[in-house]
């Protein structure tokens, strides 16, 4: 008794294309790893690049650790970006924005707290707010602020904030001075000079009804802290040269 075995079909395979991939490191920005929560437990400010990678091009995630009490105070004001961000919320309790929600911001939008009641103990917010800075001229922000009255614009502060590499990079905007190794990052410069002119007599009496607003606190915020202490480490940096070409002579 004889069996017939079939012949084993061939199967014609696809030819196997390169697909993309992500370029190997080039040296200016290596990779970098953190975790948001042990990153932001040490923050000093809203906003802070969580990475020190804030040049042309670069993507660019900013943290926030908004929470409530019965002495917080956070104000509303406006902000206004030529460049995309997208927020991020990875945890909250009592805020507006769920945990876990991600969202693509408009160009315009309002900025405040984001909790429900900022009054309240054991309200909370952190989250990250990512822009990619542009690697072409014309990148620019601005903050503005209504009166809490007859809701005209109060003031408003518009900037040029191109990264450094962009080709209207500035070396020296923002308070910095050429050849600074930490510089300073143009939303913070921006932020704590659009606070000095919003407390300003003229800056909190509108103009339109002539009603005083409150006194914007920017202990919340922290934006000053970050910017001085930008400044502070590059003088600390330049002392240390300083003090080394002496030893040397």
């Amino acid at each position: 008794m004889t069996t017939a075995v079939d012949s084993p079909t061939t199967v014609a395979l696809p030819e196997i294309t390169r697909s993309r991939h992500v370029p190997p490191p080039s040296g200016p920005r290596e990779p970098l790893k953190v975790s948001v929560y042990e990153r932001m437990s040490k923050s000093n400010a809203q906003l802070m690049p969580i990475f020190p990678y804030d040049g042309a091009g670069a993507i660019v995630p900013c943290g926030a650790v908004l929470y409530g009490g019965p002495d917080r105070t956070h104000g509303h004001f406006f902000h206004w970006n030529t460049v995309s961000e997208l927020l991020v919320a990875w945890g909250c309790n009592e805020g507006m924005i769920a945990t876990g929600s991600l969202m693509a911001t408009q160009p315009f939008h309002g900025v405040n707290s984001f909790l429900r009641d900022e009054k309240k103990e054991g309200a909370f917010m952190l989250a990250t707010i990512t822009q990619r800075q542009s690697s072409e001229a014309g990148q620019r922000e601005a903050l503005s602020a209504k009166c809490e009255k007859c809701k005209q614009e109060l003031v408003k502060l518009e900037y040029a904030s191109a990264p450094e590499g962009a080709p209207d990079y500035d070396p020296t905007a923002f308070g910095g001075q050429e050849g600074d190794p930490f510089l300073q990052f143009s939303t913070m410069w921006g932020s704590q000079e659009f606070v000095k002119i919003r407390n300003s007599e003229e800056g909190r009496t509108c103009q339109e009804c002539g009603h005083e607003n409150y006194i914007f606190d920017q202990m919340p915020w922290g934006w000053n802290v970050f910017y001085d202490k930008t400044r502070i480490a590059n003088e600390a940096y330049r002392s240390l040269e300083a003090a080394a070409k002496g030893a040397q002579g």
